[in-house]
């Protein structure tokens, strides 16, 4: 018998390419976190889950809206398997699974560089930046 907190199947969600190149920008991102870890540790089906979700969601837009269950369920379906793999290898197959989506390092680097942005400036004794008077603002 059917109960009312059962969940049920949802309507199918188109796959768009847009959903594959999310996916694969998900799989990189993991594939580096993994690399960054301990290689030989084991890899925890949980966690790896909740990365999933959790990249997921950022990468869609931090929103509810449903394409980011598209792209969960993309980056679990071509993932590596999870039986008994060490985080070194399993980020070496998280990064073919990307390149096979078709991400390209090369390809996706950041359009804007990131420079560090210099501190506060400090101009008087206590250490306050003053308000810009009218009188000192550029006329053209």
């Amino acid at each position: 018998m059917a109960h009312r907190s059962d969940l049920l199947q949802g309507p199918a969600l188109d796959v768009t390419d847009e959903h594959k190149t999310q996916a694969a920008a998900v799989l990189a991102r993991l594939a580096d976190r993994y690399a960054e870890e301990e290689p030989g540790r084991l890899v925890d089906d949980f966690a790896f889950t909740m990365r999933v979700g959790a990249e997921a969601y950022d990468e869609t837009g931090r929103s509810l809206a449903g394409a980011h269950k598209v792209v969960a369920s993309l980056v679990r379906e071509h993932a590596p398997s999870l039986e008994g793999v060490a985080c070194g290898p399993f980020a070496a197959g998280l990064r073919a699974a990307a390149r096979a989506l078709g991400w390209s390092d090369e390809d996706n680097q950041p359009a804007i560089p990131r420079h560090p942005v210099p501190g506060p400036r400090r101009t008087d004794e206590s250490g306050r930046v003053p308000a810009p008077r009218p009188e000192q603002a550029v006329s053209r």
